[in-house]
């Protein structure tokens, strides 16, 4: 691909990253497909906003249960794929954000009240989901020597104590990045984005302290935007040498620095 993609599907396209990356492709000249669950309602309502935006985007739109039963998930992201490949004349791109929305009563789940459905669920959602997306769509991809970008975690990297049916998923995302990028090779460049601290609506739904607790983490003391991960999205999506990675974009969260010296004032060691 020799120019930035100019026929993209974002799937989970809803959410505040969504709603960014969607704006961010359209000011690159792009034409969406978007993709999303069962509120239908939600996403023809971000389509007439786009298309409604000066540069007057083709927008089309598809919704997959991918909860539904594992036999019909399948043929449906198929269907949908082909409807969506049809409306833009190909695809250039494919956005794979879909998740499982993460509910308190779920995100704040102790290990041993986890359950073998909660972890269906969420892997149902986030990795087979981001799987099947690019299978239905791997011919329109090379055909056109497109990306692929898949929404990781920071937790992918970190690991977490809290959104325990997540992070599992989330890591398995960022290996389905090298998976895929083995398999699509040389057509197809595959890439993954790993945010962590981004000022979503979900994260500002914390308390006070808990917001404090997240701003301090990353060494850049600051919470990041929808609008920066979208922004590197469009990188990874563009023309590049990049393949086959996972982007960490987390403002730099790291463990404590040791002190220059320990207690009991000798020589740091290493």
């Amino acid at each position: 691909m020799s120019a930035a993609p100019k026929r993209v599907v974002i799937t989970g396209s809803s959410g505040d990253i969504g709603h960014a990356v969607a704006r961010a492709f359209v000011a690159q000249g792009a034409s969406l497909g978007l993709v999303g669950g069962k509120n239908a309602a939600a996403l023809e309502a971000q389509a007439r906003d786009l298309r409604a935006l000066p540069e007057a985007p083709r927008v089309a739109t598809a919704t997959v249960d991918l909860l539904a039963p594992p036999a019909e998930v399948g043929p449906r992201v198929h269907a949908a794929c082909d409807g969506l490949v049809a409306a833009l004349g190909g695809c250039d791109a494919l956005i794979a954000l879909a998740g499982y929305p993460a509910s308190p009563a779920l995100w704040n789940k102790p290990l041993d009240r986890i359950t073998a459905a909660d972890l269906h669920a969420v892997y149902a959602v986030d990795t087979v989901g981001a799987f099947l997306f690019a299978q239905a769509l791997a011919p329109a991809l090379s055909a056109a020597k497109g990306t692929i970008v898949i929404m990781a975690s920071s937790a992918a990297f970190h690991g977490d104590v809290w959104g325990l049916a997540y992070a599992p998923a989330k890591s398995a995302n960022a290996g389905l990045v090298k998976v895929l990028a083995r398999v699509l090779a040389p057509a197809v460049r595959v890439n993954g984005i790993a945010p962590g601290g981004i000022a979503t609506a979900w994260l500002q739904s914390l308390d006070a302290a808990g917001r404090r607790h997240a701003e301090a983490q990353p060494l850049v003391k600051r919470l990041g935007t929808p609008e920066e991960v979208a922004a590197a999205i469009v990188f990874l999506a563009g023309p590049g040498y990049t393949n086959g990675q996972t982007l960490l974009m987390d403002g730099g969260v790291f463990p404590p620095a040791a002190p220059d010296k320990p207690p009991g004032g000798g020589a740091a060691t290493t």
